[in-house]
């Protein structure tokens, strides 16, 4: 009887013990002045909640901390253009991450942004963020379609768009994006620790 118990106490052990594990992190980090770039983020952060297994956090970027990264298996941002670049404030808050030792590396990075009008920017402002995010030795993730392929960008002040809502095209952009990244997460979960 005590082995039998000591068996089923072991057996009990390891079924607790691979629930109380951690779940892999997706961070969601975003700058917003108009509610654009968080209504796209928020879009993101959905499409990742929809996947089973991941913790997600949805934060803006003057909220994350470095624990936030360092803990993150993937980190996706957003930033609305600003003349075709990264808004300052982001491109600062990517300046700050750890690098020495490359903590962040083989971590997941997506990067979505929105801008004012068609051809003002959208695509440069996610490969530039996405470029930095190699420098930290992350493995960039485009969006879930072909048409979203560095990401999810989405068109807020020209006609037919900018109606004071994102449209809903650029919002299954932003789901599809948030989905893909943690599908990977939840299926490599060791190879991105």
């Amino acid at each position: 009887m005590t082995r039998l118990t000591l068996v089923l106490c072991f057996i009990i052990g390891l079924a607790f013990s691979s629930f109380s594990q951690d779940l892999p992190v997706v961070l969601i980090a975003y700058y917003s002045k108009s509610g654009n770039t968080e209504s796209l983020a928020q879009a993101v952060s959905e499409g990742a909640s929809s996947i089973k297994g991941v913790e997600v956090k949805l934060l803006s970027i003057d909220q994350v901390t470095e624990s936030d990264l360092l803990e993150a298996s993937a980190i996706i941002v957003g930033s609305p253009v600003y003349n075709a670049n990264v808004a300052p404030a982001v491109q600062e808050f990517i300046n700050s991450w750890p690098f020495e030792g490359r903590p962040l590396k083989n971590k997941l990075g997506a990067a979505f942004s929105t801008g004012g009008g068609i051809s003002i920017g959208e695509e440069l402002v996610m490969l530039n963020m996405l470029h930095s995010m190699l420098i930290y030795g992350m493995i960039v993730v485009g969006g879930e379609e072909a048409d979203a392929a560095f990401g999810a960008s989405a068109i807020t002040g020209e006609e037919p768009f900018g109606k004071g809502e994102l449209e809903e095209v650029f919002l299954r952009k932003g789901f599809g994006l948030g989905s893909r990244v943690a599908k990977l997460v939840a299926a490599f979960p060791q190879v991105l620790d």
